[in-house]
């Protein structure tokens, strides 16, 4: 009886283990296409960004000359079953750094859970 208990307690932990590597390898596949849609923007005129995206929800500076747009958005995710906000709910600040001759030269994405 002790064996076969053991057996179920490391096919448990083997499936944890391999389901948290899962979600690391989705997890880094995301990040990769995340920055490739911000590198995309990489040398891009402000007003190119502006006419895509819109116009910012707030603007600062980068302390060079230069501005800085940030872009906030609040994702959440329903359950299909029961309406009820059952998934991950974060907000994606995005800030795009502008040179004083309004090119995109480097962008940050902040995920907050």
């Amino acid at each position: 009886m002790m064996k076969k208990e053991m057996r179920i307690l490391q096919l448990l932990i083997l499936g944890i283990l391999t389901s948290c590597s899962s979600s690391q390898k989705i997890q880094k596949a995301n990040d990769a296409k995340e920055n490739a849609i911000f590198n995309r923007w990489m040398h891009h005129s402000k007003a190119e960004l502006t006419n895509r995206w819109g116009q910012p929800d707030s603007i600062s500076t980068d302390g060079k000359g230069g501005l800085v747009l940030i872009y906030k958005e609040g994702i959440d995710y329903k359950s299909v079953m029961n309406g009820r906000y059952t998934g991950p709910q974060y907000s994606l600040r995005k800030e795009m750094y502008i040179n004083a001759d309004s090119i995109i030269y480097n962008w940050k994405a902040v995920r907050r859970k």
